[in-house]
């Protein structure tokens, strides 16, 4: 109950027995908490630590404090019950206070413009998190939404806490595998190396992004059996880098027509998996824009209001950015050799950053080719040094943690001291069931990949099926299908951030579409549910004045349960944020979703909007409260809310 936590410590704080021992506001919030049963009272303050400082015990302080309090506009009662001082609330007062912050901070019916639970715990402060990162000439799987749409969370709820968020989208657009690709489409598709050698923007025509992503995996599997073959595909990237190094060198290009060549297939292969990725952002609700910002709609914003632009959109910035712009890359590996950080080892240039009995970090293979850990290490400098990045987080699987320690440690050793700033936000695999009843993760290496686009179209078209047996009306409505996307969108993207990151998570429909459970859709509903309750209401009383909704008619237990959810929301925002974890917001979604829907079947008999004026319009004034935080909350998750289902 932060709100009303900050409130108390107020009235506390003036207190002879809390003035006399040096309890300030700013301590008396850090020592209260929620007792373990209600009947000991609505908070407790722990007297443990403030007792060990001050040389008294638990007990004995307990004892003093609570005998210094009168009852004020908040604070009803207070009892010493051993080394805790337990304190119970004028409920009415609890009630308007915490009904009016709600009020206050949600002004007009824009659900983009409430912000209960914003804090400012970041302000001045920037975040560069990094999100999704697919890499091109592949279409994005199933296992690309957890990335993307935890990250995405994280970026909305720092944003909630005063921080400047920036998020990138770190595209696997460089390395060695695209010289693999190269070498199997001139392999299988000769026309293409003759139009990519006549100057042809775009050498590969009308070819998907999911047949480059064959041609790759035919020719991978061809290599591991031929070495001719593999080389090729060393050679055609080391054409593709020698011509990149020469124009960011402004030197005479060594890889001559061929390297050319290369760069019209790769520049056409990132242009046609740009595009695919976008429709699915689109999908997704997500805005993304290339950077450098070359569009000059978005490039004047970003001028004159950056915040503005970076709640907006995120950015792609691919691997190749700090090869071929920034040419960070070399000066990386020049730096950490000429520091003695990294060393030569069988060919390679690497740095053993846990001793020499630990696989080193890559900075250049041995056939000369720079590594992905490079480039993970130029965009780190590179996002530090442009936007002043306080942290850095990584959103990014958990199998890849060493690597991230590597990679921190790496900056560390360069001299970065901010690389104590870095994180790994790790998360764990999404999990589906096979046919033989047991949950494995898909792969694409054993063809049992789940396309993201296939799995949003079918959760679109469930909820579009649900739609036309429950409301027939509102299934042949103009708002129909946007309806059916922010549900079906909502119930994928909700299923995953309602648990905690780090687990995995099974995917299953009945329990992703279930209109009661704990689920996307569900939420939804309550969303609704309460927007129909006040259009009720408006009916019958016409327009409701919430200045005059009297709290103290607020007297069920019920109601008291919903206001300290209410209440805790600011406090569960500010966690999520702290931990990086967006399931805290999710579960208190849940626990308030479930309190109000407890408060509803037990008012079946009055009704929430009902025969007396007076406590209908107290009653709509909690269930506005409701529906306010339900949608601050649904869109911190990055979901869209809709308004009819």
């Amino acid at each position: 109950m932060e709100i009303l936590k900050q409130a108390v410590a107020r009235e506390l704080a003036s207190a002879s027995g809390f003035a006399r021992h040096g309890l300030d506001e700013k301590k008396i919030v850090e020592f209260l908490g929620r007792p373990p049963k209600a009947e000991m009272g609505d908070l407790a303050l722990g007297c443990f630590k403030p007792a060990k400082e001050l040389g008294l015990k638990p007990n004995e302080l307990a004892a003093q404090l609570a005998q210094g309090v009168a009852a004020g506009a908040l604070v009803s009662a207070v009892t010493a019950a051993g080394p805790y001082v337990n304190l119970r609330l004028n409920r009415e007062s609890a009630a308007a206070h915490v009904l009016r912050a709600v009020e206050t901070s949600s002004v007009g019916q824009d659900p983009r413009q409430w912000r209960f639970g914003n804090g400012n715990e970041g302000n001045g402060r920037t975040l560069v998190v990094d999100l999704s990162s697919p890499n091109i000439a592949k279409p994005l799987a199933v296992h690309h939404l957890r990335s993307t749409m935890i990250g995405y969370a994280i970026k909305r709820i720092r944003e909630a806490q005063g921080w400047r968020v920036v998020g990138i989208n770190h595209l696997g657009d460089w390395g060695t595998g695209f010289g693999k690709l190269i070498a199997g489409l001139k392999k299988y598709f000769p026309a293409i190396a003759r139009r990519a050698e006549s100057g042809d923007p775009r050498p590969l025509g009308d070819m998907s992004v999911a047949e480059l992503n064959a041609v790759y995996a035919r020719f991978s599997a061809e290599s591991r059996e031929n070495e001719e073959l593999a080389e090729s595909g060393r050679a055609e990237f080391a054409l593709l880098e020698q011509h990149i190094e020469a124009l960011v060198g402004g030197t005479r290009d060594t890889a001559g027509p061929a390297g050319e060549a290369n760069f019209r297939i790769w520049q056409h292969t990132r242009d046609l998996s740009l595009a695919e990725f976008e429709r699915m952002y689109t999908h997704l609700g997500l805005s993304f824009a290339q950077w450098p910002v070359v569009d000059a709609a978005r490039a004047r914003v970003l001028n004159a209001q950056p915040d503005d632009f970076y709640r907006e959109h995120c950015l792609y910035i691919g691997e190749s950015y700090y090869v071929a712009a920034e040419d960070l890359c070399r000066r990386i590996i020049a730096d950490a050799v000429a520091a003695k950080v990294a060393e030569e080892s069988e060919g390679a240039i690497v740095i053993y950053t846990h001793g020499k009995d630990k696989p080193p970090l890559m900075l250049v293979k041995a056939d000369g080719a720079t590594s992905y850990h490079v480039r993970d290490l130029a965009a780190a400098v590179y996002r530090q040094r442009h936007w002043h990045a306080d942290e850095l987080c990584y959103v990014v699987g958990g199998e890849q943690k060493l690597h991230f320690e590597q990679l921190f440690r790496a900056l560390a050793l360069l001299g970065h001291r901010w690389a104590a700033g870095c994180s790994h936000v790790d998360f764990g695999l999404m999990m589906f069931q096979q046919p033989d009843g047991k949950w494995a993760k898909t792969s694409t290496r054993r063809g049992t990949a789940i396309m993201l686009e296939d799995l949003l179209d079918e959760a679109v078209r469930s909820v579009r099926e649900i739609m036309a047996q429950k409301n027939p009306e509102l299934a042949g409505s103009p708002d129909a299908e946007r309806i059916a996307r922010a549900v079906g969108v909502g119930a994928v993207v909700f299923n995953d951030l309602k648990n905690g990151r780090r687990n995995n998570v099974k995917f299953d429909w009945d329990a992703v579409l279930d209109f009661e459970g704990e689920s996307g859709p569900y939420m939804q509903y309550q969303f609704v549910r309460m927007g129909s309750v006040l259009e009720k209401y408006r009916e019958k009383y016409g327009e409701p004045d919430f200045a005059l909704g009297d709290p103290a008619l607020l007297s069920l237990p019920e109601e008291w349960a919903i206001l300290q959810q209410l209440a805790d929301f600011p406090a569960a925002v500010e966690r999520a944020s702290r931990e990086f974890e967006p399931s805290i917001v999710a579960r208190a979604l849940i626990d308030l979703a479930g309190a109000t829907s407890t408060w509803w079947t037990i008012t079946k008999d009055t009704r929430i909007v009902g025969d007396n004026p007076n406590l209908s319009l107290a009653r709509v004034r909690l269930v506005d409260a409701v529906r306010k935080v339900l949608g601050r909350g649904l869109t911190l998750l990055g979901m869209n809310l809709v308004e009819r289902m």
